[in-house]
């Protein structure tokens, strides 16, 4: 019987172990684009962390930001009528030519696009020397994006996750000796954008286009286009960073959050946008997103 136990703990303990192993996504080198960063999320906020050491880039949003507003009615009432036809050309005629020109008549409009939200930096004093022990990873069970590194004897680490019962994206600044952190925090985004300085928070508002062409769409001079004089469409959004430090001194102005001779530091991210629903003009008709 202890035999058979112990074997049974041989081929189990290392299946568990490669189990485990195996939800662990790892690298040698920061990412260098958008696909090899690595995502953490909560449903509603989203980030992609790229772990540069000097300059960590970390790309932010907000699952209802999208450019335009409600969807007009009766697009195309007419389209239920290509159905049979269709099916037709394709079933018993096996005309796909004939079958795909058809399909044209039950097409609608073009959907709006869904927007990045906004890009935080942190640009973290660090010196000329090139870092050593480079390691980041995405814990997959945990939901947790890991940065390590080394330099001048000092261990770095960086840790990002998104909370869903809190609503807010944390990261985490630490460094394994005192008072080695000093660095600035900026946010900026792609689209229009005011920075403003609140106590001890950065604040972005921003403005979403009233219309974005799909990019296979290359028939307009503006692809992107902000005005509406209905105001309804382009909705509102903003950003809220905090950073809280347990040592070294903080202050923060609309160029960002300046952290000097910390050892470790939090950094809260909050969003919200104005959307009020599918049928809701999200400018005019928009929720308030300083009170979200």
């Amino acid at each position: 019987m202890k035999r058979l136990q112990f074997l049974i703990l041989v081929f189990i303990i290392p299946v568990f172990t490669v189990g485990q192993k195996n939800n662990i996504l790892w690298y040698r080198k920061p990412a260098v684009q958008w696909t090899e960063a690595l995502p953490v999320g909560n449903g509603r906020l989203g980030a992609m962390v790229f772990g540069n050491p000097s300059n960590e880039l970390i790309q932010l949003n907000e699952s209802t930001l999208w450019s335009g507003g409600p969807v007009k009615t009766q697009i195309n009432p007419e389209a239920y009528t290509f159905l049979p036809k269709i099916r037709e050309a394709l079933l018993k005629e096996q005309d796909y030519d004939k079958a795909n020109e058809l399909t044209k008549h039950m097409q609608g409009l073009y959907t709006e696009s869904y927007l990045p939200m906004a890009d935080l930096h942190i640009r973290q004093a660090l010196g000329e020397q090139p870092p050593g022990s480079y390691y980041r990873d995405l814990n997959i069970r945990d939901g947790l994006a890991t940065t390590i590194f080394t330099i001048n004897g000092v261990t770095y680490t960086r840790e990002v996750f998104a909370s869903a019962p809190d609503q807010v994206i944390i990261i985490r600044l630490t460094a394994d000796k005192p008072k080695q952190l000093t660095a600035d925090i900026g946010v900026n985004s792609q689209l229009h954008y005011i920075l403003a300085a609140t106590g001890k928070q950065l604040l972005l508002k921003g403005k979403a286009p009233a219309h974005v062409d799909p990019s296979y769409y290359n028939v307009n001079k503006e692809p992107v286009v902000y005005d509406d004089t209905s105001d309804c469409n382009g909705m509102r959004f903003q950003v809220r960073i905090r950073a809280v430090n347990t040592d070294g001194d903080i202050r923060t102005d609309t160029s960002g959050i300046h952290v000097k001779a910390a050892t470790e530091l939090l950094i809260y991210i909050s969003a919200a946008t104005s959307f009020n629903g599918f049928d809701k003009c999200p400018d005019k008709e928009g929720k308030d997103e300083n009170k979200i």
